[in-house]
This record gives structure tokens, sequence and C-alpha cells, in this order.
């Protein structure tokens, strides 16, 4: 009755570890090491970087080519001053004021759709280590029950041979008893080699191989009642999509404004022939200012923004849509977390039942003198009880994984 009392407490102990926010120290350094070592994520980093570098892009383009032209008086012009023999032209077109800065606000929400792509990257990288980390210590526990399983039945066949030697049992029942442990030496394998293979899932995830992984069955997590998904990356990838669309129809509308243009003129004049003037002969200089107004593209112009705005429609239902996937996502996760709880406490409630039920079978087959169903129900018990701790074992790491799903649409970096 205490080993019942006392493992009642610890799995009360274990449910309520979860309401708070932390994780073990071993887990966090994998995840961090899968994050760091991640192409992916890599690849993410790196295009942050190429984003950014968009800006120096725009200040090249901040204003037009110099245009320079020559032009020379083969019938020249007569001026006051005398002939125009060669014209020297140089001008530059300048964008509309504020158009540069319209450009470096489009970049700048580019930049938070690729940092905002990197989290979508390193929030799948956290679950598939967790979920991965959770799968080892199901085994681990498992090939520990099974184990045990093993040397009781080994103490089940030691009792079963006394009993034939001393013509209380018979032969069937230390057959039955071997072949049981023939399938208990298989289950162990079986679980050995889902050992080596949850082991090297770990080492691709990380992307590096682990000489040893630190399982320990300490790690937590806040309660979950109803879903926030402000944090959620994917949800906050669509809201900077939608942010790089309406920066770009600023834009539109900048390019859409007239040009200027800022030049001048120099004249170069001859000597006027039969003509004295006190500038006789004297270059001219004349700064010219101009607009290059878009009157025949206005088309253009309003066709790039009803294009933008269909993308920013798009890019709101998709939203809504993510959204919706989402929280009925939660929900069903949420179940999936009641239904792990509660089949804890059942499981536990029952493995001390059985506990109770193989000593009393046990304690009947070796007194009194047993008939062959005594010790086929007390192999029987013995099996429940592995497949109760299996259920255990599962139901345990269904909790931790819908925990760490629960992290995973929310997107909080626990």
């Amino acid at each position: 009755m205490k080993s019942i009392i006392k493992k009642y407490i610890i799995s009360i102990l274990l449910l309520t570890a979860f309401q708070v926010n932390a994780q073990n120290q071993f887990l966090d350094s994998y995840i961090q090491t899968a994050i760091e070592n991640n192409y992916g994520v890599q690849s993410q980093s790196q295009n942050i970087q190429a984003v950014a570098a968009e800006k120096e892009i725009i200040k090249g383009q901040g204003s037009g080519n110099l245009e320079v032209m020559y032009g020379y008086g083969v019938s020249p012009i007569e001026t006051r001053n005398g002939p125009l023999n060669h014209k020297v032209s140089a001008g530059i077109m300048l964008p509309w004021f504020g158009t540069r800065s319209t450009k470096y606000q489009v970049v700048d929400q580019k930049v938070t759709l690729a940092q905002n792509q990197k989290k979508i990257a390193e929030n799948n990288i956290r679950y598939s280590v967790r979920a991965t980390y959770f799968k080892m210590i199901q085994n681990k526990k498992d090939l520990a029950s099974a184990r045990e399983n093993l040397d009781i039945l080994k103490s089940f066949e030691n009792i079963a041979l006394t009993q034939y030697e001393n013509s209380k049992g018979s032969m069937v029942d230390v057959l039955r008893v071997q072949m049981e442990m023939e399938d208990a030496n298989n289950k162990i394998e079986s679980l050995m080699q889902d050992s080596l293979v949850l082991k090297q899932q770990l080492d691709l995830v990380i992307n590096k191989p682990l000489s040893d992984v630190q399982l320990e069955e300490q790690f937590q997590f806040r309660s979950f009642d109803n879903a926030h998904l402000e944090e959620n990356p994917t949800l906050q990838s669509l809201t900077a999509s939608e942010q790089v669309v309406g920066a770009q129809m600023v834009t539109v509308n900048k390019a859409a404004a007239p040009q200027i243009k800022v030049s001048v003129d120099y004249g170069i004049l001859g000597q006027a022939s039969g003509m004295s003037a006190e500038d006789a002969g004297k270059n001219t200089v004349m700064p010219m200012v101009g607009l290059s107004i878009p009157l025949f593209n206005q088309k253009k112009y309003s066709g790039q923004k009803e294009q933008l705005r269909m993308q920013q429609q798009t890019i709101s239902l998709k939203k809504q849509e993510t959204e919706n996937v989402l929280k009925s996502e939660y929900l069903k996760v949420q179940n999936q977390l009641n239904d792990a709880q509660r089949d804890i406490k059942v499981i536990q409630s029952q493995l001390g039942q059985i506990d109770q039920a193989i000593d009393i079978q046990q304690e009947a087959y070796t007194v009194a003198k047993p008939q062959g169903s005594e010790f086929l129900e007390l192999l029987r018990l013995q099996i429940q009880r592995l497949n109760y701790q299996f259920k255990q074992h599962q139901a345990e790491q269904s909790q931790w994984e819908a925990l760490a799903k629960l992290s995973f649409i929310e997107g909080v970096e626990e």
C-alpha cells in the first residue's frame, strides 16, 4: 500500500511540474546546438544579411546617371554677343522627395520577414529535438521495464522448477514461463535496436554525433489554457508579408510622382562679326531645372497598385486560414494532453492493483498445491503488468509531446 501511495504522489508531482516555464539543461543544450548547426537556420541568417544589403543598392540608385551632351554649331546661332559655336550640357535626374526612404522601408519589412522565416526554422528544430528526446526517454523506460520483466520471469521459472521437483507443479508451467522469457528477450533486443535508431535520429537533428545522450526526466512547461498565437512565427511571417506589400504600394505611389531634372548648359561663343558689344565673345552658362511627368505611364502604376492590393488580400485570407488551422490543432493537442494526463492517473492505480494481484497469486501458487490454471494466471498478470508499464510510458511521452506541440504552435521559446 505504501508503494501505491508513493507512486501516486510521484505522478501528481510530475503533472504539477508542467505548470512553470523551464527546461532541463541537457535538453536546452541539445536544442541550442541543433539551432546553431542547422543548415536551414544558417541559410536564413545569410538571407537576412542579403536582404539588408539591398539598402546599399538603393543608395547607389539614389539618382540617375549623369547625362553629358556636346553640340557643335554647323550653322551657328547668332547672338548679340557672337555665334554659338559649341554647346556642352550636363544634367542628372533625381527621384521625387521621399522616394529613397520608402524603398528603405520596403527593405526593413523584408528583413523582418526574413527574420520570421528564421524563427519558423528554429521553432521546427526545437520541436523536433524535443519530440525525439521524449521518445528516447520512453524507450529507456520501456527497456528498463522489459529487463525487470525478464528478471521476474526468471524468478517464476525457478518457482515453477521448484514446484515441479516437489511434485506440486507441472513441467508445462516451466515450459510456459520459458516461452515468455524468449518473448521477453526478443522485446529487449527490439527496444535496444530502437534505441540506436533514435540516437541516430537525434544526431541528425542536432547535426552532430553525440558520444552520450543525457536523458533526464526533469523538464517543465508552463500551463496552457487558451491559444495565444501572437508569437507564432508563421502568423508573424504572414503579417510581415502584408507589411512588405504595403510598403511596396507606397513605393509605387512615389514612382508615379514626377522626377526632377537638374542640368546646366555651357555655351562657347565666337567673335561677333560687324558688331561690337561689351560682352562680345563671352561664353554663356545656363542652369536649368525641369520635371519629368509620367503622363502616359499612369496605367502601368495603377496596374501595379491593383496587383499589390490583390496580393495583400491573398495574404490576409491565408493568414486567417492559418490562424483557424492553428486554433483547431491547438484544441486537438490540448485534448491529447488531457487524455494523457488522465491515462497516467488511471494506469498508476491499475499498476498498484496488479502488483497486489501478482503477490496474492504468487503466494497461492507456492503455498497451496497449485493447479495449472493458477500459474497461467500468474503469467497473464505479469504480462498485463508489463503492458500497463508500456502504456504508462506511452502516456507520459504523449503528455510531453503534447506540451511541446502547444509551445510549438504558440511559438514560445521555452
